[in-house]
């Protein structure tokens, strides 16, 4: 019979396929495996077990091994495709490979004398052992394995584990075995091939065919075939499948197999549900053992799903009313199971999104922080009909949670709108509960429209009435009151609410909004400039993710922005770049991550001088806000600023000051409201970025009155991290001509001062901190301490608002007292006012 167009491209690609005998056929130098061959070749064992469906690459392992072997054994090879054999011809085609013998081997133990008689070592290959073969063969084996003395090495490729005592060989030592998890391509290996056959595939692509494919290399080698083919890599694999897979399979077996292909996971108690017959549950397990291309996707190995690229193949013109009455039973069973959002996938595929929307319905807010569940329910809401977004209360509290999330606050208004559709309810204390969640969801949507008082008066309203059912949506309120207070400089304030929020969480057992409230925290210390702090908080919450299995990329990627401006402060361009691109990498869709780590990115490259990346990446991110309908005041703000501090990057200081003048006009109006909840230093940023354009301009009065301003505006905020900044620029530009330092020509990994970063270093008018004329310069904790001194605050009083004990309180009042040459507090303010450290 002739070869199928699918084997003919997998030999010409030297993956799988290939005739095992003593001529060498080495696979691409990417695929060569040499961790595999290396752990086969470690040292000798009775049984080396290669254990995966067709197209794993066993055979080709197999081929690498015998080439690279040093050892000087004789290797018999013996290709059994398959096909079960009794013992007596398995002895038969042993002793044909030997040669001419002095006596027969036509059976069992004349096989096994004449083995346990060789001289030499043997490595016997059975390559493709059938997987019903005969019982007395699977008898000799074991012998061979586990009693023999015959100096032989067995190595087996297989599509399902034989009836061998393997756990006897496993605790003996004489066991290695690779199942289709160890033999799969890795992430790098996929797209290295990929890359190679179809060079033009851009990275959404690479993901794209990890995700049909995982790993499985002959699949991912169809997929690419014949680009001109008129059908194309689909084709080539369904052929493949057909020849490979379903050939071997009784029509039982294949209508079970076709079925299971439309279900997004499927396990033995829902198998047994959508097809009662006795002899579908024994087709099930044969196909399990028969490791028929499924993934299992919990440690129990109680679920299981096939792989991506196998079940689009095997979808065929199915009768859709079956197939749809299939989904929907399937659709019980898997909501039953709590696989929930399983079931809403297959109901929309089933085109029921009534079904689809009444499972929705079930959801709590709460799940939307979890793994990749916002977008999650973004596409289900595209999916479903206009009258069923707002069905129920629940889908309106939900669809409404997920607008704000990504900050669509004009959808988010007409949505819960449609609330009081469903008042009033039934008894007063569904009647005040239905309230509380429409004024927490208000206040939310008025605090982030820039309208605090109002947001205020609802959301504290709100957190009284609402219960335990309600635990999101309180969380929702208060952060917005947090975040508010942070804006006014009520830092203390902003530090209790979240301290609150923070037991709440944990008491209440939700890792997800503990690591929210913490993302807060991180934020409050950096506006605060407490970087060691926050970093050692990010770090812990990072752990806290990794020992449940980094499951939340939300909450990765969110701290990962934050390291990301954590580094940048340092200085640190390449570390920064690292964790903003693994950001993007996890939260694509989610808006104003995207929107933080785009602006992170644009820095990173402005301090390169790479300002065409830098302006590249300030595009890329209004496009993005603009595709995701993100509200504009909740972006133009940050994107403008970034587009300055690049302007400055270039010492284009025309164009600087123009844009400059642009962000004031567009802060005074109710845009700095609208930002000041994102961004609560925004409105500071731009007076010190326009007093730098200022002064590159000439006009350095002009800069002097600006900064000094701004540096009250830092104190009265509590806003210390640029407090410093503000102080060591205006003492730049204060200082006599003379005294200032020659300018330094900034380094490759020198950041410059913008909106992330806290030291500026490229620009020669800004000094990290200030200085004393006659005395040690102060760090910029101490001036922080030295601050609150002056306003009066007690050491516990210093100690709150900066995060730090009372000791170290104290540490810092001695560090200041020895600078300044004075022995009490109350000199060292005066010292410092007379000197003009302080105003």
């Amino acid at each position: 019979m002739s070869q199928s167009l699918s084997t003919v491209a997998l030999q010409t690609g030297n993956l799988v396929s290939l005739p095992l005998d003593d001529t060498p056929c080495p696979l691409p130098r990417f695929l060569g495996r040499d961790d595999l061959v290396a752990l086969m070749l470690e040292k000798p064992r009775r049984l080396c077990l290669l254990c995966a469906p067709a197209g794993f690459g066993k055979t080709a392992l197999i081929r690498q091994c015998v080439t690279r072997s040093v050892s000087p054994s004789r290797v018999v090879q013996i290709k059994l495709a398959g096909q079960s054999l009794s013992l007596a011809q398995f002895c038969t085609r042993i002793a044909e490979q030997f040669g001419d013998q002095p006596d027969p081997v036509d059976s069992g133990p004349a096989l096994l004398v004449f083995l346990e008689r060789l001289k030499a070592p043997c490595t016997l290959i059975l390559d493709d052992f059938p997987i019903a073969a005969a019982p007395e063969l699977d008898t000799w084996i074991d012998h061979l394995l586990l009693h023999s003395s015959a100096p032989v090495q067995l190595w087996v490729s297989c599509r399902q584990r034989p009836a061998w005592n393997l756990p006897r060989l496993l605790l003996e030592g004489e066991l290695l075995e690779l199942d289709s998890h160890a033999l799969a391509l890795s992430r790098k290996e996929s797209d290295d091939l990929v890359r190679l056959l179809a060079p033009a595939t851009s990275d959404a692509g690479l993901e794209v065919m990890w995700r049909q494919t995982f790993g499985w290399c002959a699949g991912l080698r169809l997929l690419l075939a014949s680009p001109g083919s008129t059908h194309g890599g689909g084709r080539m694999l369904s052929d493949y499948l057909e020849r490979e897979l379903l050939s071997h399979l009784n029509a039982q077996e294949c209508r079970l197999l076709r079925g299971l292909a439309y279900l997004p996971r499927f396990s033995e108690n829902l198998c047994a549900d959508l097809w009662e017959d006795p002899y579908d549950k024994a087709s099930l397990r044969r196909l399990l053992l028969w490791q028929g291309f499924f993934q299992p996707l919990d440690s129990s190995g109680q679920w299981h799903r096939m792989l991506p690229a196998v079940a689009q193949a095997l979808r065929g013109p199915d009768d859709l009313g079956e197939l749809n009455q299939l989904r929907l039973r399937a659709c019980r069973g898997l909501s039953a199971s709590g696989c929930i959002e399983d079931a809403i996938d297959l109901a929309f595929s089933a085109n029921r999104p009534d079904v689809a929307a009444s499972y929705i319905t079930t959801l709590n807010p709460d799940w939307l922080l979890a793994e990749r569940n916002l977008p999650r329910l973004l596409d289900w809401r595209i999916q479903l009909p206009g009258s069923l977004q707002t069905s129920t209360p629940q889908l309106v509290v939900l669809n409404t949670c997920a607008l704000l999330m990504n900050t669509r606050l004009d959808e988010a208004q007409t949505c819960i709108e449609q609330l009081s559709r469903f008042l009033p309810q039934p008894s007063a204390e569904q009647n005040r509960r239905m309230l509380a969640i429409w004024q927490a969801l208000w206040g939310t949507i008025h605090g982030l429209l820039g309208n605090d008082t109002r947001a205020m008066e609802h959301c504290r309203a709100a957190l009284d009435h609402l219960g335990e059912d309600d635990q999101h949506v309180s969380f929702v309120c208060t952060v917005i009151l947090a975040r508010l207070a942070m804006s006014k400089g009520e830092t203390l304030q902003a530090q209790q609410i979240l301290m609150l929020s923070l037991e709440q969480a944990r008491r209440q057992g939700s890792l997800v909004r503990e690591v929210l409230t913490n993302i807060q925290r991180i934020c409050l210390m950096i506006l605060c400039g407490e970087s060691d702090l926050a970093e050692r908080l990010l770090q812990e919450n990072l752990l806290l993710l990794r020992a449940d299995g980094d499951r939340h990329v939300m909450l990765l990627g969110r701290l990962r922005v934050l390291q990301g401006k954590l580094h940048l402060q340092r200085g640190e361009l390449d570390n920064s770049e690292r964790a903003l691109g693994q950001a993007l990498q996890l939260m694509p869709d989610h808006a104003l991550c995207l929107l933080q780590a785009l602006m992170g990115l644009s820095e990173v490259s402005a301090c390169r001088g790479d300002f065409q990346r830098a302006f590249a990446c300030l595009q890329d991110a209004e496009r993005q806000m603009q595709c995701a309908h993100v509200q504009e005041s909740s972006y133009r703000g940050v994107l403008n600023l970034q587009t300055l501090s690049v302007l400055i990057h270039q010492k284009n200081w025309k164009q600087a000051l123009l844009m400059a003048q642009m962000i004031e006009q567009y802060l005074r109006g109710s845009a700095a409201r609208l930002t000041s909840i994102h961004v609560p230093s925004l409105a500071v940023h731009s007076q010190l970025l326009l007093a730098i354009a200022e002064h590159g301009n000439g006009l350095t009065r002009e800069a002097s009155r600006r900064l000094e301003m701004a540096l009250h505006e830092c104190r009265r905020l509590n806003f210390h991290g640029l407090q410093a900044k503000a102080s060591g620029l205006l003492e730049s530009l204060t200082q006599p001509v003379q005294e200032r330092p020659q300018p330094r020509q900034p380094s490759p990994n020198s950041g410059a001062f913008n909106l992330l970063i806290s030291e500026a270093k490229a620009s020669p008018i800004i000094k990290p901190a200030m200085s004393l004329t006659h005395h040690e310069k102060l760090t910029g904790r101490e001036m922080a301490v030295l601050e609150l001194l002056a306003e009066g605050f007690s050491n516990r009083e210093i100690s709150e608002r900066l995060y730090i004990s009372t000791n170290t309180v104290k540490a810092h009042i001695k560090h200041i007292n020895s600078k300044l040459g004075v022995t009490r507090r109350a000199q060292a303010v005066m010292r410092a006012r007379a000197t003009g450290a302080l105003l």
